[in-house]
């Protein structure tokens, strides 16, 4: 009976120093360790201040290294028809919001280029690209200067004060683009080329209401392409995407209407006498020839071939 009663403690005994070692973490496997980290050494990185807050799980910078797909070489001969299209790209359409993303809007990505230099900005009056701006005329359009009279708080006395006043990102609602459809016979089909973006701002008259738009300046597309390939364009349901604007905008993930189609008169939509006119019906009819224009687009190429 006492043997009994002397294995049953020392088994108790084994039982608890058992459960007390498994009690005791030797180490704690976290992503780090798994690595091949010293989780003593990683504790004393993460109580001092040697360690830089990263927005993710790692540093972004496939972004930096993209670089822009080049155009396949046209021949002149090759294109045996072509059609101009002017149309706008509205920003308020649920598929063109990437426009507006609030931490990178598209419009302020197109400063920044036009004053590193990399883009090249021309008057918005004409879409040839043949009168440039500088960036100073760029500045004086975008960002106006004001003075305002503040109060010393030491002499307590009124003094002069310039100030400027940049632009708001969120007032630019629509892009007015340029571009041409053209049809290959080398290589048998339908091609588009973007040729140039212009940012339009609406301007209010005296009493405050809408008056007119007014296109600041274009860009030629093809040449801001390698400034744009470098730049991350936001799309919901991933963030982890890599499309660049370059890609966004060649893979046409946008949305547009055409304002015009290349005609013998130059005319645009709303220049024509069935069209013109902000009434109901003239905009009814705007929107069917727009649509219109796209279905004659499509269907040219499907008429060339026989099935």
């Amino acid at each position: 009976m006492m043997a009994i009663t002397r294995i049953s403690s020392i088994l108790f005994l084994l039982f608890l120093a058992l459960n007390i070692q498994a009690q005791i973490a030797e180490e704690i496997i976290t992503e780090s360790t798994i690595d091949g980290g010293d989780p003593n050494q990683i504790i004393q990185q993460q109580s001092g201040s040697s360690i830089q807050p990263i927005d993710g799980v790692t540093q972004q910078q496939l972004m930096d290294n993209r670089m822009v797909l080049e155009y396949p070489h046209i021949r002149e001969a090759d294109v045996f028809w072509s059609k101009y299209i002017w149309g706008v790209i509205d920003v308020r359409e649920k598929i063109n919001q990437p426009f507006m993303y609030p931490t990178a809007p598209f419009f302020a990505l197109l400063v920044e280029g036009i004053q590193s230099g990399a883009i090249t900005p021309y008057m918005g009056d004409s879409d040839n690209f043949e009168v440039p701006m500088d960036v100073q005329s760029i500045n004086q359009m975008l960002f106006q200067q004001d003075t305002v009279y503040v109060t010393n708080p030491e002499t307590f006395e009124r003094e002069p004060q310039v100030v400027r006043n940049d632009i708001d990102f969120t007032t630019i609602k629509k892009y007015r683009l340029k571009e041409i459809w053209f049809f290959d016979k080398l290589h048998s089909r339908m091609r588009v080329r973007i040729l140039g973006i212009s940012p339009i701002q609406d301007k209010a008259g005296e009493d405050g209401t809408f008056a007119y738009e007014l296109p600041l300046f274009w860009i030629y597309w093809p040449e801001a392409r390698k400034y744009f390939a470098t730049k991350k364009v936001f799309l919901p349901g991933n963030s982890a995407t890599i499309l660049s604007w370059d890609d966004y905008m060649e893979m046409r993930y946008f949305n547009y209407y055409v304002i015009k189609e290349s005609n013998v008169r130059d005319y645009r939509l709303q220049d024509f006498p069935s069209m013109q006119g902000d009434s109901r019906e003239a905009q009814l009819r705007r929107m069917l020839e727009s649509k219109k224009i796209k279905e004659s687009i499509f269907n040219y190429e499907s008429d060339l071939w026989s099935y």
